[in-house]
């Protein structure tokens, strides 16, 4: 049985997740633009801009129902001190970003990634109060170009509005998400691979940050927004 074969073997636990999400987010979403772009099978990494704890959700819901197959987030700790949130993080087998140790909590991810599995990740690291983009930190490339995974922009348009940062209450607001078509930093391999050989970190750092700066760009188009920085 292949790596895409035994992840349709959802626990109860991760169903009841998954539901509680669409329960939630269901009734504010006007459309979920394509899901038949993403790829069946192999692994990619899918990467969105945040202004919601309603994001996560959103996309682990609808990906994992359209795919049949589990999607494992980057998570901060920060979730740990909800209990709602911090069930819902190990129910769907997210990876903690432990303060101090993200590298090894993208070492968790790589070996997702070279098994086939799909490894989701918000470049920006927290959310966004306005629904604006933040400056992206330099993972979602670093990721995409150690790995070579092909990786997944997704737009979310309106989450902010629906649950503000900072609010406990949903308000009556229509949002959407918009998947675009997988993409391959194939162009930037070379060059990375030659600086990771020669241990240069102010060369990796330098294409991991134009990588992401491409990857959000993408972002940005399809939540109809520019990425200024």
């Amino acid at each position: 049985m292949d790596v895409t074969q035994k992840e349709t073997c959802f626990s109860l636990k991760y169903r009841l997740a998954r539901s509680l999400f669409f329960l939630v987010s269901g009734p504010f979403m006007r459309r979920v633009r394509g899901l038949a772009d993403l790829p069946k099978k192999g692994a990619f990494i899918a990467a969105a801009n945040h202004c919601s704890l309603m994001d996560g959700g959103i996309i682990g819901a609808y990906v994992t129902m359209h795919l049949k197959r589990h999607m494992h987030f980057l998570a901060k700790t920060s979730y740990k001190h909800n209990p709602l949130l911090r069930w819902i993080t190990e129910t769907t087998q997210s990876i903690w970003m432990e303060p101090g140790q993200e590298s090894r909590a993208m070492l968790i991810a790589l070996e997702y990634l070279k098994e086939g599995k799909i490894v989701a990740i918000f470049p920006e690291g927290t959310r966004s109060i306005d629904g604006r983009m933040r400056k992206a930190h330099p993972g979602a490339g670093a990721l995409a170009l150690v790995s070579k995974a092909p990786l997944v922009p997704i737009g979310i348009v309106g989450t902010h509005k629906v649950f503000p940062k900072g609010k406990a209450f949903l308000h009556p607001v229509r949002c959407e998400m918009n998947i675009g078509k997988p993409m391959k930093l194939d162009t930037y391999y070379p060059a990375y691979d030659e600086a990771v050989a020669q241990k240069d970190q102010e060369k990796m750092l330098k294409i991991e940050e134009e990588a992401s700066r491409v990857i959000m760009q993408e972002i940005a188009r399809l939540s109809n927004q520019e990425y200024p920085y």
